[in-house]
């Protein structure tokens, strides 16, 4: 199919884009970018991190300015000076970072522009929002899925807050609607549900766009599929057209056309040969109780399980995050009491935690982020030198395929895959013995998925790393993992190594079978 600069779709469109186009400094953002969001349809926005489509959705909803281009918005030309303007307009966007304030409730988050600027106006308001909010959640049917609104969002859990982002975002009644990784931290049952309510805003005239990098999930939904590619439009088209291979090769053009390498040979025997460097032993605290598993050197264990059995507070315990009420640990076959992250990373543990809001500096440029665990190394007597700090940045940003002008250049400026291999190489950077992962890829696209792929392979079987990693999705366990562990109720309910195919792990976590452990 040759590349369009529409979508073949009778319809009207409720946004239209023409020649937009936005640079940072030297790199180009976005490249005269034409395309149309129908209205009364789904349309599914692919393309993997750097391609332009957080910098396209920005321009839509007024976040920035475009450098060229215009906009028109049911036919009429529109400018957005603001978010604000935008919403007011009907142009409403779900970030993949949910924008919540922890220290006020859901119910204050969902009617957050609504607050009265008196003090005493907004206590009355705020009251009656709780109440606002529950009739609210009744009626999109997502009561369900979230606490009572009057619950602090700091107390919420990723999948949580991310629902309540959705809420706020359809509680504006929007006309066009942009979804950035609006599933990223969903289970499947709450993606069916926020799915059934795509398809209802699509049959009441909203244009929605949905950005996913699980390609299945957005097949299942779409009326109309759009690629970019650094920066610029590639091609549109219905899915029944643009299918998901010719999407795939499409948005990864000619530097990727490789698919991640077939499974491995088995190396089951090697594996069981190698020094155990991590060992749970009868681990219990609070969110999960008698938890026993190893990690050997040089081994991959994918941690699968549904969201909330309990996988990242074992995580969290082992490098201290938590108290442990039960059990032992041991690094190296040594047992070793671990009180907190800095005593983890002493002992050879590298943690990478599940969100990177809370992860990544967003203050400090891509050079600090790299090497902030490391800056002890790089000088003396307390001083930190700041061309071995240079230097390092530049060796890691090489290193893991880093893409950004510059180490000096802000971490925000920065793809969401981008960010990823920041951190991944930030883990990295000190030598850790036992690297552990949550959620690696979540919102990475196909492209830098296969990256991060290759590095954890090559670091534990060339290398002998550790790797310890917790996903979501069962592809990622299947296509990395030498050993798989599934996690149930806080308990392990199967631990074994990945040679049976995805059924056992399925029927484990959904606790269809007692595994072996």
């Amino acid at each position: 199919m040759e590349p369009t600069n529409h979508v073949g779709d009778v319809r009207p469109a409720a946004l239209a884009a023409a020649g937009l186009t936005k640079s940072f400094g030297a790199v180009r953002a976005l490249r005269d970018v034409s395309l149309e969001f129908p209205a009364g349809q789904v349309t599914g926005l692919l393309g993997e991190n750097g391609a332009g489509k957080s910098t396209l959705i920005r321009l839509c909803s007024g976040q920035m300015q475009p450098d060229a281009g215009r906009l028109t918005l049911n036919g009429e030309d529109v400018s957005f000076a603001s978010p604000l303007e935008a919403i007011a307009a009907g142009v409403v966007v779900v970030n993949q970072e949910p924008l919540l304030i922890g220290e006020l409730t859901i119910a204050d988050n969902l009617f957050l522009y609504d607050l009265g600027e008196r003090s005493g106006f907004g206590l009355a308001r705020r009251g009656a929002n709780v109440q606002r909010a529950r009739e609210l959640l009744d009626r999109l049917e997502m009561a369900d899925y979230l606490p009572d609104p009057s619950t602090l969002c700091r107390n919420l859990s990723a999948a949580s807050r991310q629902m309540v982002d959705i809420v706020r975002a359809l509680s504006r009644q929007p006309k066009v609607l942009f979804l950035d990784e609006p599933n990223s931290s969903l289970t499947h049952e709450e993606s069916e549900r926020l799915f059934a309510v795509m398809a209802r805003l699509r049959d009441e005239g909203v244009a929605v766009v949905l950005v996913s990098h699980r390609l299945a999930e957005v097949y299942s939904i779409v009326d109309n599929v759009i690629v970019l590619r650094d920066g610029a439009f590639i091609a549109a088209g219905p899915p029944g057209e643009l299918h998901q291979q010719r999407a795939v090769a499409l948005m990864a053009g000619e530097r990727k056309r490789a698919v991640v390498a077939e499974v491995m040979a088995d190396r089951s025997e090697a594996i069981e040969q190698a020094e155990v460097a991590l060992e749970l032993r009868g681990l219990t605290a609070d969110g999960f109780t008698d938890v026993s598993f190893a990690v050997r050197r040089g081994e991959i264990v994918g941690m699968s399980g549904l969201v909330g059995a309990g996988r990242s507070e074992i995580a969290e315990a082992v490098i201290g995050l938590r108290r442990l009420t039960g059990g032992g640990l041991s690094v190296a076959g040594r047992p070793v009491r671990i009180p907190g992250p800095g005593a983890a990373q002493r002992l050879g543990l590298a943690y990478v935690a599940e969100e990177r809001r809370t992860e990544v500096f967003h203050a400090q440029s891509v050079g600090y982020n790299l090497t902030v665990r490391v800056l002890s190394t790089l000088g003396r007597l307390g001083w930190v030198s700041p061309r071995r700090t240079s230097a390092k940045a530049r060796e890691l940003t090489r290193r893991f395929g880093v893409k950004a002008a510059s180490s000096e250049a802000p971490i925000t400026s920065l793809s969401g895959g981008n960010q990823q291999k920041v951190l991944l190489a930030r883990a990295l950077a000190a030598r850790p013995k036992v690297l552990i992962l949550d959620e690696p890829t979540r919102g990475v696209d196909v492209g830098t998925k296969a990256e991060i792929y290759a590095t954890l392979r090559a670091l534990a079987h060339d290398e002998g790393l550790a790797v310890w990693f917790i996903s979501s999705e069962l592809e990622e366990v299947v296509e990395l993992a030498d050993r798989v562990v599934v996690v149930r109720g806080g308990r392990v309910t199967l631990d074994a190594p990945n040679n049976a195919g995805p059924q056992p792990i399925v029927a484990a976590a959904m606790g269809a079978t007692e595994g072996s452990t």
